[in-house]
C-alpha cells in the first residue's frame, strides 16, 4: 500500500477510535503503540484533513468495459463494476455500498420516494450515506416478515436507519404476524401504516434492493430465522433461486410464490416493483451470479451495483442462454 494511503488508514482510524468510539487519547495509544502525544497529533491531522469517519476511501478500482457490456446486454440505467483482486467478502461488500451510496447521492437532488428492502450491500450502503437534511422526502420499508430476527444488520432496521441518514420519515412494513392464511395477510392491510407503505411503493422514484440467493450459506432471509433449513430446501425444489424485494424468481426471471414464502415473508408486489422507475440492486460475488443474472433476465432490476467476479458470470450464463427473439 503506498505511504500516502497508509497514513490516511491511520488517520481514519484514530479518528474512528476517539470520535465513533469515545476511546481516549491513552487508550488509543496503547491499543495502537503509539505514544500520546503521537495520538494527539495525528488527531490534530485528521481534523485538519475533514477525516473524521471511520471508513475509507480507497481508490478502488472499477471496470469500465464490464459496466458497458452490462449496460448493453441488458439495458440497464447505470451499472458500478467494482475489480475484486483480493479483497474479503466483507471488503468486498464494503465496496460496493461505497459505491452504491455515491450513486445514490448523485441521485438525491431528484428524489423524493425511497424505498429499500434488505441485504447485506444495503446495510454497507447506508452505513457509507451521509447525512443529510432532507425533510422533503420519505423511505419506505419494502419488505416485512414474522421472523426471529437474529442479526438487524441485514434486516428491518435499515429503512429507518436510512430515513435517520436523510433526516426524513420513514413508513414501517415489519409487523409480528405469522400469516397462515390470506384473511392473515388482509389483517395486515387494516394497519395504516403498513397499508400506507405497500399503496405508496408504487410512488416510489428509487427502490433500493439486494439480490438475494436461497443458497442457505448465504441466503439472509433463512439465516434471520424466517425459514428452517427444510423450507428452504423446499423453495430450491420448487425451482425458486433468488429473491428482490420479497418477490422470489425462478433461473428465468419468472415470479414464483411458496406457501413458506407467503406464511412468514411478504413484499411490496411485483406489481408495484414494476411501476418504480428506477430499481437499483446491490450483491456481489461469482456465488450470486446466478441471482443477479435471472433478476436482470425478468427484468427485476435496472441498476445494478456489482463485482467483476459476478459480471464475469453473469455475462457467461448470458452468453449460454441467447434470447429467443434477439
Amino acid at each position: 500500500m503506498p505511504d500516502y494511503l497508509s497514513r490516511l488508514e491511520l488517520l481514519a482510524r484514530v479518528a474512528s477510535l476517539y470520535y465513533d468510539k469515545d476511546r481516549n487519547q491513552q487508550e488509543i495509544a496503547d491499543e495502537i503503540g503509539l505514544t500520546r502525544s503521537a495520538v494527539s497529533r495525528i488527531l490534530t491531522e485528521a481534523h485538519k484533513r475533514g477525516i473524521v469517519e471511520h471508513n475509507v476511501h480507497y481508490p478502488w478500482r472499477t471496470s469500465n468495459e464490464l459496466k458497458n457490456v452490462l449496460e448493453a446486454r441488458f439495458k440497464l440505467k447505470h451499472v458500478s463494476v467494482l475489480i475484486r483482486q483480493n479483497k474479503s467478502l466483507e471488503e468486498m461488500l464494503e465496496g460496493l455500498g461505497k459505491m452504491a451510496a455515491e450513486y445514490f447521492t448523485t441521485l438525491l437532488p431528484s428524489l423524493k420516494i425511497v424505498g429499500i428492502s434488505w441485504g447485506t450491500g444495503l446495510y454497507q450502503m447506508v452505513r457509507s450515506v451521509r447525512p443529510q437534511n432532507r425533510p422533503d422526502m420519505e423511505v419506505l420499508q419494502l419488505v416485512g416478515g414474522t421472523g426471529t430476527e437474529h442479526g438487524s444488520s441485514i434486516g428491518p432496521l435499515l429503512a429507518p436507519n436510512l430515513a435517520n441518514a436523510l433526516g426524513c420519515t420513514c413508513y414501517y412494513l415489519h409487523a409480528p404476524l405469522i400469516m397462515e392464511n390470506e384473511a392473515a395477510k388482509a389483517a395486515l392491510m387494516q394497519d395504516r401504516l403498513i397499508r400506507k407503505t405497500v399503496e405508496r411503493a408504487v410512488e416510489c422514484d428509487l427502490a433500493l434492493v439486494g439480490i438475494g440467493t436461497t443458497l442457505p450459506e448465504l441466503y439472509n432471509i433463512y439465516k434471520l430465522g424466517y425459514l428452517s433449513l427444510t423450507e428452504v430446501e423446499e423453495l430450491r425444489s420448487d425451482g425458486i433461486v433468488g429473491d428482490v424485494a420479497g418477490q422470489h424468481y425462478n433461473r428465468e426471471g419468472q415470479i414464483l410464490t411458496n406457501h413458506w414464502i407467503n406464511r412468514r415473508f411478504f413484499g411490496i408486489s411485483v406489481d408495484a416493483l414494476d411501476k418504480i422507475e428506477e430499481v437499483m440492486g446491490v450483491a456481489g460475488g461469482y456465488q450470486k451470479a446466478e441471482t443477479i443474472y435471472a433478476a436482470l433476465r425478468g427484468g427485476l432490476v435496472n441498476t445494478l451495483i456489482t463485482d467483476d467476479e459476478a459480471a464475469i458470470e453473469v455475462l457467461k450464463l448470458a452468453d449460454q442462454n441467447p434470447p429467443e427473439n434477439p
